[in-house]
């Protein structure tokens, strides 16, 4: 029978252990690059280059035009090296290689906007929601119509 009164260990007591017994060559923390790319590489490489996965040390770059893989080809040492530091990993580095491979680059996730300015018979029941512009005028001024309309339907 087991000993009901040990307390039982503290998961970040045990954790380390269970993450180095899954991934003992730390590559889980490469993936952490997703969340610091953009300030690593600057917004005008972001808009066109994005990490899309690492395997055994090599992260895979999708490139929106060829133009641009030629020139992120001359400063891929200078990147591979900035992300290590950021990564805090370089005796051994996590990220030994760069591959760009050209592809589509999805847009950036557009900044959360508040809805349309609603005509002057409507400012008075203008909405509360935010939400994240459509890329279209028409199309976000619809959204704004819509949600004041439910709006005055909630107040009946």
């Amino acid at each position: 029978m087991s000993d009901r009164s040990a307390r039982p260990d503290l998961l970040a007591g045990v954790l380390p252990t269970v993450l180095q017994r899954v991934d003992p060559d730390r590559q889980l923390r490469a993936y952490a690059l997703w969340n610091f790319w953009s300030e690593e590489v600057g917004d005008a490489i972001a808009q066109r280059a994005q990490p899309v996965r690492v395997r055994n040390g090599i992260l895979f770059v999708t490139v929106a035009s060829h133009t641009w893989m030629q020139e992120l080809q001359f400063m891929k040492e200078t990147i591979r090296e900035r992300l290590n530091a950021r990564l805090g990993e370089t005796d051994p580095p996590l990220i030994r290689d760069i591959y760009f491979v050209s592809g589509t680059i999805p847009a950036p996730a557009p900044a959360a906007v508040s809805a349309a300015q609603p005509d002057a018979s409507m400012r008075d029941e203008a909405p509360t929601v935010l939400l994240p512009s459509a890329g279209d005028a028409q199309l976000d001024a619809a959204f704004a119509r819509i949600l004041r309309a439910r709006a005055r339907r909630a107040k009946r």
